[in-house]
């Protein structure tokens, strides 16, 4: 132990006479913390709207739209005005399909979208018998960025859920508007008088058709009582056909009653009973018939024969007349009835409930019905918080790897003051006494991490303490494995140091989730000690779930148990090695 503090108070004493190694000391305490820092301050919020909207995409619509009834209706157009409210990209609303993806080609615009000029049309085409997808082209520029067109893609779904919401909910709110005309028509004609019926399309339906066959009903009263008369009519010129009458005057006594009849009927007291006043208009319509029949006998010139041939014409139209009016309104009967039945079912309530909604809130349900009540488990305000513990990390790595590169592993003298032969140092003595330099310089590197990211670049953290002890130990353990393959494999294990981070940047899920990655990654990720400390890191970022962050300590301390071996039973064996690589790269008179 006496041997072990020696080297290192010599080093300290070293160190100090010596400015400029002061000034060395300082810049690989401070040179990992800048790394840090900066890539956490450029990755603080890349995916955020105020950082996205500064890219520009271009959006061109040549849609011309369809009417639906008195309402014209453009997706086109509804897509663009709803993008105005949409900050997350730098929308740009080009004057012509042409200027757009000309922008693109020449860098002006990372992407442009085209919705084409039949797009309503198609979108509705679902409604007749030849369905057409509408299309909406997007151009992007690849060679501009690599990760823009990912970002951009966001702009694609973007405009893709836009048109999804702005279809259905236009359309429905056009169909109910639609319907809305007809609720007001209802309305007018007094055909739904209470408040259930109300803009009910069915009960409109059916209040014409029971108006329509009262009508019929009426008229089939008519032409039956028109068809009396005829036969009587006939029977009569039969009786007085050999002596050249003029039934004139009989027809206009029979008139004359039926006259008398109609004054009875249109007394004040009777004109109070709808009954009365029907048949008082029944009566007038006999009246006009037999004077039209009475007229026809005047044109033929008082010839029966003549007559009685146009009276049995007229006869056979009005029979069959008649019989269409009955089958009519048998079938419109029918009709009501069956309506009747399905006014009564719940469907229909459920209908009528729907069609008294306002038009604009049932668009937008329809559009989208499911609402989704995000619950974040473990939130991180930021990208960049949330990329902190990956940045420190690799900050830690790199400062271990520094420290290495600048600072001789080998103890080759100690000062003469404390009296020890470098002789009589052992291995052991030599790999701890060396070591206590990098490790203090390590923690220098990590609490500088630390600070700068709780106090100046403001990083969310859930317990500062526990931010920096796994700092702590992060830099405890890099140092030590870089340190032990130095002393182990000399420059071939600053090498294999550096081939190490490498492989951990790309393979340890410090950017990607590790299920995306290579296979190979997926199977050594766990053997990684940047695993174990950015997952200890993350902890104190977003928020702790039961031991996991001392479980993720704890298996970062394995290594430390690996690094000794190779530091101290490893580095035996290689000795001789390290000594013909060493004079081997002497006499090249280039490598150091």
């Amino acid at each position: 132990m006496k041997n072990i503090i020696a080297i290192f108070l010599s080093d300290c004493r070293r160190v100090g006479r010596n400015v400029v190694a002061i000034v060395v000391i300082m810049g690989l305490t401070i040179l990992p913390s800048l790394y840090g820092w900066f890539n956490i301050l450029s990755n603080w919020d890349p995916y955020g709207a105020e950082a996205t909207s500064h890219i520009k995409v271009a959006i061109a619509s040549d849609d011309k739209g369809i009417a639906l009834g008195d309402e014209q209706f453009c997706v086109g157009d509804s897509i663009t005005e709803a993008l105005k409210t949409n900050d997350t990209i730098g929308w740009v609303f080009a004057d012509s399909s042409k200027q757009a993806i000309d922008g693109v080609y020449a860098g002006d615009y990372y992407a442009a979208l085209i919705v084409t000029e039949d797009f309503t049309k198609d979108m509705i085409s679902f409604m007749t018998d030849s369905v057409t997808n509408p299309e909406i082209i997007y151009y992007t520029n690849q060679k501009k960025n690599a990760i823009a067109p990912k970002i951009t893609d966001k702009a694609k779904t973007a405009v893709r859920q836009q048109v999804n919401s702005t279809f259905i909910s236009k359309l429905t709110e056009t169909l109910l508007k639609a319907a809305g005309t007809v609720e007001s028509f209802n309305d007018n004609n007094n055909l739904a008088s209470n408040e259930n019926n109300a803009g009910s399309m069915l009960d409109f339906v059916v209040g014409r058709l029971e108006a329509v066959n009262t009508q019929l009903e009426s008229y089939d009263m008519i032409i039956g009582a028109l068809l009396g008369i005829i036969d009587t009519t006939q029977a009569t010129s039969g009786m007085v056909e050999n002596m050249s009458p003029d039934i004139t005057d009989m027809f206009q006594k029979e008139s004359d009653m039926l006259s008398h009849l109609q004054t009875m009927l249109d007394n004040k007291v009777m004109t109070d009973n709808n009954f009365f006043g029907q048949m008082s208009l029944e009566i007038s319509r006999l009246q006009s018939a037999m004077h039209s029949v009475s007229n026809l006998y005047e044109q033929v010139g008082g010839n029966l024969t003549a007559f009685n041939s146009a009276i049995g014409q007229m006869s056979d139209n009005l029979s069959e007349t008649k019989t269409m009016i009955t089958d009519l309104r048998e079938s419109i009967s029918n009709t009501i009835q069956e309506l009747n039945t399905v006014k009564n079912s719940g469907e229909y309530h459920l209908l009528s409930s729907v069609l008294t909604l306002n038009a604009q809130d049932l668009g937008t349900f329809v559009a989208a019905p499911v609402a989704i009540d995000s619950v974040e488990l473990y939130p991180i305000e930021h990208y960049g918080s949330a990329m902190s513990a990956f940045y420190t990390v690799l900050a830690l790595w790199v400062g271990a790897l520094i420290l290495v590169a600048i600072i001789h592993v080998k103890v080759q003298s100690i000062e003469p003051s404390y009296g020890i032969d470098i002789s009589e140092i052992k291995p052991y003595q030599a790999f701890f006494g060396r070591y206590i330099t990098f490790f203090l310089v390590g923690q220098m590197q990590a609490l500088l991490a630390v600070l700068g990211n709780l106090l100046f670049i403001n990083i969310q953290c859930k317990s500062a303490f526990k931010f920096w002890l796994a700092a702590s130990i992060t830099s405890f353990v890099f140092t030590l494995i870089c340190y032990s393959l130095t002393v182990a494999f000399e420059n071939v294990g600053e090498a294999l140091a550096v081939v190490i981070m490498v492989i951990q940047v790309a393979g340890a899920g410090g950017t990607f989730p590790i299920q995306v990655l290579p296979q190979v990654y997926q199977a050594i990720y766990r053997f990684l000690p940047f695993t174990h400390a950015m997952e200890a890191l993350r902890e104190c970022v977003g928020g702790f779930y039961s031991n996991y962050y001392y479980e993720c300590l704890g298996k970062l301390l394995i290594y430390v148990v690996i690094s000794l071996f190779i530091g101290l039973v490893v580095a035996i064996p290689c000795k001789k090695l390290n000594q013909m690589i060493e004079k081997s790269k002497e006499h090249s008179g280039v490598m150091i």
